[in-house]
């Protein structure tokens, strides 16, 4: 052919060309189908599934509300109650009645939130920020008062019991501890005054009740610090006192002969009050350390959430018990709130007879003395 000169390469050129191809599509090849099947592997292997978050607003929804609605009208009617028969029948003669009224004034200032708490839950937190840190301050400083005046008259019961005068009898040291207590309980709130924030919803800060209020979402520190402010003063304070009184005095031979007398009224107090916010207390340091103790999974978290605001809703039911406890273990308290009743239904004012004064005082007495 004209214009192409045809070019002929020798035979071991040729196989040595063919081989290099072999080797290069065999070397480009492999890589690809092992790069392949990595990304697969490493896609499979990290797949994380979200852990599902417990949603506390369906129970607020469906049960704070009414709950917490009827709480505050029978709280508020029978602390009241416990009010006016301690000042104007029973009298503040005896120092165990201060500390009585006393601890009706501490439930009265935690009932008091209760309607509020059930408006945010049915209307999704729309009360603003000053009204929220007013709700929390009323909310902590009634429920750390309650701890400290239970501790009180349970320490008040033990000097009775041992005779220690000084303490127990003289009611001009009994009104400087109830300042110092109702002090305390105020100074102790301040820390949930200045690190509450409302929660951050749709753009929103809301108020809710859903999650320990005292507790910044954020700050693992403060959380740790109030959580653990919570369990010693409102928790582990009582219940040392209540312990040491309670076993010093159960080895002494008059504990029996005294099982009657009010340390029995005072120790129910002090065990309902513990058994009832001891399961919160107790599911809130969790829920605060659960990565000390290996509880941060999917699992552990939704239950621990789940169970803090359970135990917080039985805890709350406290706050209407304990006039219910004079009842059934005061026999002054029963017979005044029986007169008081019974002249309410006759529309007439209570005359009371010689008689029943002297039964009165009488039962008062041995009721605060006879130890």
């Amino acid at each position: 052919m004209v214009g192409r000169e045809a070019v002929s390469f020798p035979p071991h050129q040729k196989l040595s060309q063919v081989g290099n191809s072999l080797k290069m599509a065999n070397y480009t090849s492999a890589p690809e189908d092992e790069y392949d099947v990595l990304i697969e592997d490493n896609l499979t292997n990290n797949e994380i599934e979200p852990c599902t978050s417990y949603d506390p607003k369906i129970l607020l929804v469906q049960l704070v509300p009414h709950l917490y609605t009827t709480l505050f009208i029978v709280g508020l009617l029978d602390n009241i109650l416990a009010v006016l028969i301690l000042v104007k029948y029973k009298g503040l003669k005896y120092v165990e009645n201060i500390y009585f009224l006393n601890l009706a004034i501490a439930n009265l200032c935690f009932v008091l939130t209760l309607p509020f708490w059930a408006y945010t839950a049915s209307h999704g937190g729309v009360l603003g920020n000053p009204l929220c840190k007013i709700l929390v301050v009323f909310y902590s400083t009634g429920l750390y008062s309650e701890a400290f005046f239970n501790a009180l008259l349970t320490v008040q019961t033990y000097c009775k019991f041992f005779d220690v005068r000084f303490f127990s009898a003289s009611r001009t040291v009994a009104g400087s501890t109830i300042t110092m207590a109702w002090v305390v309980a105020i100074l102790v709130t301040l820390p949930e005054l200045v690190f509450y924030k409302p929660q951050l919803e749709s753009q929103k800060y809301k108020c809710f009740l859903s999650r320990p209020h005292f507790l910044p979402a954020d700050e693992t520190f403060w959380k740790n610090f109030l959580t653990l402010k919570m369990n010693i003063l409102g928790f582990l304070l009582p219940l040392f006192v209540f312990v040491v009184c309670y076993m010093r005095m159960r080895k002494t031979p008059r504990f029996r002969e005294a099982r009657h007398d009010i340390f029995k009224l005072v120790f129910t107090i002090m065990v309902v009050f513990l058994l009832m916010w001891g399961p919160y207390n107790i599911a809130l340091f969790l829920s605060a350390f659960n990565k000390h103790f290996s509880l941060h999974d999917c699992d552990s978290s939704y239950n621990l959430d789940k169970s803090v605001q359970i135990t917080k809703i039985i805890a709350t039911i406290h706050c209407c018990v304990n006039p219910l406890l004079y009842v059934f273990l005061d026999d002054a308290f029963r017979k005044h709130l029986r007169r008081h009743l019974c002249c309410l239904c006759d529309d007439t004012a209570p005359q009371p007879t010689e008689e029943y004064a002297q039964d009165t005082s009488r039962g008062e007495h041995h009721l605060s003395t006879n130890m």
